[in-house]
């Protein structure tokens, strides 16, 4: 377990990849990426847990080359097709849930005489790296093709490929079948992919190791000790951990996104500058975006079409008006899209303070926006200044904030930092300068880090600002001169190089996201 995406070992093996990779008859280019794959996950996970990628693989394999089957044979057999798919998502779900879902069961199987040592974290049950994310691409597969909206993959090796892909087998992005039919295909070496992509990989060193980094030693050394720290210094966790995160996951994405475009390979965007939303709804359009396209296309959707749910919605309709009808059946449809991102990510904390939080802003923000709009018509307030979405953002991003916290640190004490955060607004603590008496230096961070947390956000900003614009920052990039930009790129490379978190006697945090 020597090789993660930050690491130099990783950096060497997509270079001596891309070099074979643009050799190769370009037939066996797939081939190779799969031998990448393999072995790019006996060197970043436990090798023998990848049995547990291999069977998700095999019963999807296996179940939508027999339903393909059933099909050609001339017959409708929408009850075998049914129970066929069924068996394979009951497969894959159940390898999860023992694995990475035991946030659930192993407190209460801890409980039971003698169970303690199953349940313990010794006990052996060591999931396959990226479980979460691998199996929800493969239930999106077989649920696509028991709808034929695609065709099975009839090469058992190609579909394999498509399971552990390696960029994205780390954390996503979670992709449908379609979106990644181009690993099959032939691909011609281009300069302007080579360079993107190392571009884009360079933009996500720095967001994970020069900012996420350091944001993380302020937050961590806030966390750890609650009793401590109080006050202003719960509001500066509570703050900042949104920065810390998406700085690392968003990191994360570049780096994999980039790695693939090197290969010619495509990986959807899972990050649109969320903290540019001007409200929660628009926020979890352009936060972690494949995991909601999944739960809507494989959980939403399906649902609200169901027979069970088109009965609810006219009950509903007919109780209670057809505005409000159709309120409390989306609703019932979003509760459920909730909780299964709460299940996902595996432990009760997740479902009561970040899937029941974000459910309940979503729908009391549905059902008070018309409310909201008279108000703001009758007050006149200037809904296209700039002001008036700066205040949008400030307040998504703080609704953000709150949940958040109780997704870092867990119910209780995310409870007791927003308490102290409240606190500190309501000036009920003492110290409110702690940024100038250098009492924030105690939470292990030094001045020069501050200085370059400031500098990374601000540069996150300007960067920002550039994608809502242009689609991509590198489109405007692209438009300078030659000099300014390899200025830029090699002004960006020593900032990674100079100011990064990595090296002996350094031990860089797992990306947050990597967990799930």
């Amino acid at each position: 377990m020597f090789m993660t995406i930050t690491s130099f070992p990783f950096l060497l093996f997509v270079a001596a990849g891309l070099i074979i990779y643009y050799i190769v008859p370009k037939s066996w280019q797939w081939v190779q990426l799969l031998i990448m794959s393999l072995v790019f996950y006996c060197c970043a996970a436990e090798p023998y847990t990848i049995v547990w990628l291999i069977i998700s693989a095999l019963t999807a394999y296996g179940s939508t080359m027999w339903m393909e089957r059933l099909r050609q044979s001339g017959e409708k057999p929408v009850r075998a097709v049914g129970v066929l798919t069924a068996l394979a998502l009951g497969i894959n779900i159940l390898i999860w849930f023992v694995f990475k879902g035991s946030g659930f069961w192993a407190p209460l199987l801890g409980r039971l005489p003698g169970a303690g040592e199953i349940a313990s974290p010794d006990a052996g049950l060591v999931a396959a790296l990226g479980m979460g994310y691998y199996t929800l691409q493969t239930i999106g597969y077989v649920l696509d093709c028991a709808w034929e909206k695609i065709k099975p993959q009839k090469n058992p090796c190609k579909l394999f490929l498509f399971v552990c892909f390696f960029p994205q087998l780390v954390t996503g992005p979670i992709s449908q079948y379609s979106q990644l039919e181009s690993l099959y295909e032939k691909h011609n070496f281009q300069y302007s992919n080579v360079t993107h992509g190392a571009q884009r990989m360079l933009w996500g060193f720095f967001k994970k190791l020069v900012l996420a980094e350091r944001a993380g030693i302020i937050v961590s050394g806030i966390t750890a000790d609650p009793a401590a720290y109080t006050g202003f210094y719960a509001l500066i966790a509570i703050l900042l951990y949104p920065v810390q995160m998406y700085a690392d996951f968003s990191g994360c994405m570049d780096i994999v996104i980039g790695a693939a475009e090197m290969f010619d390979i495509r990986l959807v965007e899972n990050f649109r500058n969320p903290f540019f939303a001007r409200t929660s709804q628009e926020f979890w359009q352009r936060w972690h975006i494949t995991l909601g396209v999944w739960a809507k296309e494989y959980v939403l959707y399906p649902m609200l079409k169901s027979k069970a749910m088109v009965r609810f919605g006219k009950f509903t309709r007919k109780k209670f008006g057809k505005k409000m009808g159709k309120f409390i059946a989306t609703a019932a449809g979003m509760f459920a899209l909730w909780m299964v991102m709460g299940i996902w990510h595996g432990a009760v904390r997740f479902i009561v303070g970040v899937s029941l939080w974000y459910w309940v802003i979503l729908m009391a923000g549905e059902l008070m926006s018309p409310a909201f709009q008279k108000m703001t018509e009758k007050l006149q307030f200037k809904t296209d200044s700039f002001s008036w979405h700066l205040f949008q953002s400030a307040r998504t991003y703080v609704i953000y904030a709150v949940g958040a916290t109780f997704f870092g640190v867990g119910l209780r004490r995310g409870a007791r930092l927003l308490l102290e955060g409240i606190r500190a607004l309501a000036g009920r603590t003492s110290n409110p300068w702690i940024f100038f008496d250098g009492s924030i230096l105690s939470t292990g961070v030094s001045w020069a880090d501050i200085n370059i947390i400031i500098f990374a956000v601000l540069l996150l900003i300007i960067v920002g600002i550039l994608r809502e614009k242009y689609g991509y920052a590198r489109v405007w990039m692209d438009r300078q001169g030659v000099v300014f930009r390899w200025g830029v790129w090699i002004l960006l490379f020593l900032l990674v190089l100079i100011y990064g978190k990595y090296g002996p006697g350094y031990d860089a945090a797992d990306f947050i996201y990597q967990g799930f």
